[in-house]
Order: structure tokens, then C-alpha cells, then sequence
């Protein structure tokens, strides 16, 4: 089968994750175990867990003018990624910090930076890699005029669109109506549909989302270790979560976002796709830091099938 091409509206942070033995509570201070630095942004963890999948990979990402960019621009070619779509928007790149418990539990600060600079003209100047694609994906760690610019392409092109809205602002009308794919969490979920907070309770959610009205195609509602639920055109599934030790969830939703972006994409049915996701993203989970963690094609084929027996 060809690989799928994505192109994905990236963000990209400097990332500083403390591990620490519990969250702090408010004016704690407390001593970190261990220290993970790394290249990070929701953004640039879906194109690089994409690309590791097997997809090849079309980004537009805002970068600073200062050593991070070059740092990302190296780090690309070493992955084997087209630096074409590496942008410089303004003076700094983005920085993200985080701490990270022993039970996987976490909490982060982004400083937008450069990737809050990409605007609907830098979309239009990559007009050709967009137009190439399979799939359409962004986040909201960018200005949602540059999404909406980038989808309304997508749509002209009948090329499918996939949005994680976070960090999390209500999605504009005019953005919902190019966008074929929403990813969410429980409590994204919740203010999106305007609901009640449901949690991560699979059996409210199935009874919650035939009667949502919803016009996508597909919205996909992550719920932790308890996997996630999915409406298709009027259809609700379910699809458990992989049984895992938590140690890092930072980059869970990510990993679950390229990989469901990334099997649809290549034709996948939606039973298929989530499975391929649920793994990705508790394959992730199960692991210290992001990029290190992002499993490649044959490694989560051999975690499912081990599952499985």
C-alpha cells in the first residue's frame, strides 16, 4: 500500500518536563527527581509520531530566530522530514514546561512564541505540500485563522480535515464547517457539544452521543484508561484502552491523534484506525518524555499482536 501523506499545521515549544514523585500543591515547592528535555509542541509530536508510522510528512511550523530553531531545522533532516515548511515568524520559538508524577499525572505551560505568529499567508505560501496531501491536521497551539485558512483549502480540494482543539477554545462555526475529524477529551467534549460533564464514563458517553447533532463526519472523545468513543455519521462505537502502567501521558493524545490521522488516511476502516490509535497512545503513555517514546509501524504491530494472544 503507497503511504498516506499528512500535511499537519505544527506547533513546536521547548520542552522541560520535571519528574517529580506527586503534583505540587499550590505554593509547594518540591524537589524533582529527573529532568527530560526535548523537542516538543503538539503539532511537531503528531508529525514526527505520523512520520515514524510510515506517512509521509508535510508541516508548516513557526520558529523563532535563536538556537532552538536551528536545534529543530537539524533535528528534521536527522528524521528524515522536509525542512521546507520550518518558518521563522518571529524572535523566539515556543517554550513548554511540565511536571510529570510517578502515576503518569501531569500539568503544562505554553508559551505560544512564534508558533502564535503563523498566519493564513504562510498557509497559502505552502499551498503545494497541502494540496499533495491525504490528510489535513492542525491543533490549536496555532491561530485558528491559519486552520481555517488551511481547511478551507483542504475543503476546496476534497481533502480531509482532523482537529484536536487544544489547548482548548471553543472551535469557531466557520472553522467546524471545514472540519471533517474533531478529536477531544471528556471535558473538550462536554463544552463542544454542551453537555454536561460526563467524565471518562464510557456507558454516558454511548448514551450521550446519538443524540448529539453533530455536523462532521467524525468526532472522536478520548477517555483516559477507559480508551474512547467515537460517532461516524450517526454511528456510535467503542474501542477499550490498552492495559498499560502509566508513566507519562504527555504525549498520549498526540501519538492517538497521528495515528488515527494516519490509518484513515491510508484507507483503514474507523474499528481499524482506533485500534491502531488506542495502542499508539498507550504505548506513549507507558513511557518517560514524547519524541523517544513515538513507537514505529513495526513496533506497535508487534505490541497489538502480543496484546491480542
Amino acid at each position: 500500500m503507497k503511504p498516506c501523506q499528512l500535511f499537519v499545521l505544527g506547533s513546536y515549544v521547548q520542552a522541560q518536563c520535571l519528574l517529580l514523585e506527586r503534583l505540587p500543591t499550590e505554593g509547594e515547592s518540591l524537589a524533582a527527581t529527573g529532568l527530560i528535555s526535548e523537542h516538543g509542541g503538539k503539532g511537531l509530536n503528531v508529525a514526527i509520531a505520523a512520520k515514524r508510522l510510515g506517512a509521509q510528512v508535510e508541516t508548516l511550523i513557526g520558529l523563532g530566530e535563536d538556537p532552538a530553531a536551528e536545534n529543530l531545522r537539524q533535528f528534521f533532516q536527522q528524521q528524515g522530514l522536509s525542512t521546507q515548511g520550518l518558518v521563522s515568524t518571529g524572535p523566539q520559538s515556543g517554550y513548554g514546561v511540565g511536571f510529570i508524577a510517578a502515576d503518569g499525572s501531569n500539568f503544562l505551560a505554553i508559551y505560544p512564541g512564534a508558533n502564535a505568529l503563523v498566519t493564513a499567508a504562510h498557509v497559502d505560501a505552502a499551498y503545494t505540500a497541502l494540496a499533495a496531501a491525504d490528510m489535513v491536521c492542525a491543533q490549536f497551539e496555532i491561530a485558528e485563522a491559519a486552520i481555517v485558512q488551511a481547511f478551507q483549502h483542504a475543503r476546496a480540494l476534497a481533502i480531509p480535515t482532523c482537529l484536536n482543539p487544544s489547548p482548548w477554545h471553543t472551535p469557531s462555526e466557520e472553522l467546524l464547517a471545514v472540519t471533517d475529524i474533531v478529536i477531544v477529551n471528556a471535558s473538550e467534549a462536554a463544552l463542544l457539544l454542551a453537555q454536561p460533564p460526563l467524565g471518562n464514563d464510557v456507558e454516558a458517553w454511548l448514551a450521550c452521543l446519538p443524540t448529539v447533532a453533530w455536523q462532521g463526519q467524525l468526532l472522536v472523545i478520548t477517555l483516559a484508561d477507559q480508551g474512547c468513543v467515537a460517532w461516524h455519521n450517526g454511528e456510535v462505537c467503542y474501542q477499550p484502552a490498552f492495559t498499560i502502567t502509566a508513566q507519562d501521558a504527555t504525549g498520549a493524545g498526540d501519538a492517538f491523534t497521528a495515528a488515527l490521522a494516519v490509518a484513515l488516511a491510508t484507507g483503514k476502516s474507523l474499528a481499524e484506525a482506533l485500534v491502531l490509535a488506542a495502542a499508539c497512545g498507550a504505548w506513549v503513555a507507558a513511557r518517560l518524555g514524547v519524541l523517544q517514546a513515538l513507537p514505529n509501524a513495526e513496533e506497535i504491530g508487534g505490541f497489538i499482536n502480543a496484546y491480542r494472544s
